[in-house]
């Protein structure tokens, strides 16, 4: 209890100290196992926060869940509402696979199986935007050797990029 206590402080210190709510999204295809895949950087705390209000709970802890596979599963029914994959103009589900901490950021990773090539993907992330009016989304997809980037916002949720 006393270690929850610490670590509320501490977050709670963290937050008045974190300036600015930023997710990162590297999503690759891999046309040798006709897969996409996505690896997605979350601030611990603005996913804590984020999976409070989407589930409606009290507490969540994102950096030492007594539960780990709860916790995942409460990530991946909030990704499944934020996070949208379009190849080739077919809307694609993703299979979450599960998280893992770094310092202070929770990788959440995810794939698209079935993906022989990649000619266009339209990326909609409003994660965290009903949290934070400042929250940014920034993407990378990698596709055919070719690396694109944007940033999303609540003004701009959605990109299309072509390969």
């Amino acid at each position: 209890m006393r270690i929850n206590l610490l670590y509320t402080v501490f977050l709670s210190c963290f937050s008045v100290l974190h300036p600015f709510h930023v997710s990162v999204t590297d999503i690759v295809h891999k046309a040798e196992t006709q897969s996409v895949q996505v690896s997605q950087r979350i601030f611990i705390d603005d996913l804590e926060q984020g999976l409070k209000k989407f589930h409606q709970l009290d507490y969540v802890d994102t950096y030492k869940p007594k539960d780990p596979i709860r916790l995942d599963s409460l990530i991946e029914a909030y990704l499944k509402q934020k996070v949208f994959i379009r190849i080739n103009g077919k809307t694609r589900a993703f299979n979450y696979l599960g998280s893992e901490v770094e310092s202070d950021a929770r990788w959440c990773y995810y794939e698209i199986q079935g993906i022989a090539e990649v000619t266009e993907a339209e990326i909609t992330n409003v994660l965290l935007m009903e949290v934070f009016d400042d929250q940014q989304n920034i993407v990378h997809f990698k596709a055919n050797e070719v690396m694109k980037s944007y940033k999303l916002d609540k003004e701009d949720t959605y990109t299309t990029f072509k390969f």
